[in-house]
């Protein structure tokens, strides 16, 4: 699988993942030139929810996984151990901020999808194994 197919695996099965979890998909792939949202959702509270789907081919599924294990979430750089690079790796200072930018700006364009819950970031990092594929969902990034 090349790059895009890896992506729009990804994406597929978070899409499944939140339909299954009691979300309703509003859009995926919406662009603007400065940006893109992978999946935007409501949740089950009506929560407006804007979704970054990170996937890597994982052939190997070593290292601790859990979302504790990813303090780079809250700014700081964090590798798994032994090198393997992990979906929450490519989600950088730089690439949650314009992550928020966009989001801002499709809600303030948006305010009908609104609820009196507002909206929240989300990321879904895939391990993508054909036979053996994980998932973690961090809500509120």
């Amino acid at each position: 699988m090349n790059r895009s197919e890896v992506g729009k695996k990804g994406e597929d099965l978070a899409c499944a993942y939140l339909v299954n979890n009691g979300y309703r998909i509003i859009s995926r792939n919406y662009r603007e030139k400065f940006g893109e949202i992978d999946v935007i959702a409501k949740s089950p509270d009506k929560t407006l929810i804007f979704v970054e789907v990170k996937t890597i081919t994982s052939p190997e599924m070593a290292g601790d996984k859990s979302p504790a294990s990813y303090p780079h979430l809250a700014g700081l750089k964090y590798s798994p151990e032994g090198g393997v690079i992990s979906p929450e790796d490519q989600m950088s200072a730089s690439k949650i901020e314009k992550f928020r930018k966009i989001s801002k700006w499709y809600a303030n364009k948006h305010p009908e999808l609104m609820s009196k819950n507002g909206y929240r970031l989300d990321l879904i990092a895939i391990d993508f194994n054909p036979d053996n594929s994980q998932m973690r969902h961090y809500k509120n990034v």
